[in-house]
């Protein structure tokens, strides 16, 4: 896991743990899973509410599927929520961050079955304009189906 500190109005940490789960489907000839090396930290760049944009930031993500080209269903759910209304939470506030990922993330190599995608998440703006100084995370579930 990596942490990255991030100005708002003092300072703010964002971790991004991954848990992730694999699912498989009915038919035994069809199955999708998780692959090596697993995705790392979703960091985002600096949050400045003084100059507030649309940030944005990126894994990847390795699976292999197998009886199919690609995986026909991804899911995104947090602590906080489901995708697309996921949060991250201030570490002693009752506050949060809003944040969405893109869904189906952007696919960037296929080799007989082993894929790779981008998983992206986007924070908005309102989303952190007035937000409190201090540490926000969230553990997101991936889960996908062939």
């Amino acid at each position: 896991m990596r942490i990255t500190t991030i100005g708002l109005r003092g300072a703010f940490l964002l971790l991004g743990a991954f848990l992730l789960l694999g699912a498989s489907g009915a038919a035994s000839a069809q199955s999708c899973t998780f692959r090596n090396p697993p995705p790392g930290a979703i960091t985002f760049p600096t949050l400045d509410p003084s100059n507030a944009t649309v940030v944005t930031a990126s894994t990847q993500v390795n699976v292999r599927c197998t009886g199919i080209g690609t995986p026909a269903s991804w899911t995104f759910s947090g602590l906080y929520g489901a995708n697309p209304n996921l949060q991250m939470k201030h570490s002693t506030l009752n506050a949060y961050i809003a944040y969405s990922v893109a869904n189906p993330p952007t696919l960037v190599f296929n080799f007989f079955g082993f894929q790779a995608y981008n998983v992206t998440a986007t924070i908005l703006p309102a989303s952190y304009i007035n937000a409190y100084a201090g540490t926000y995370t969230d553990t997101l579930t991936i889960s996908i189906a062939p």
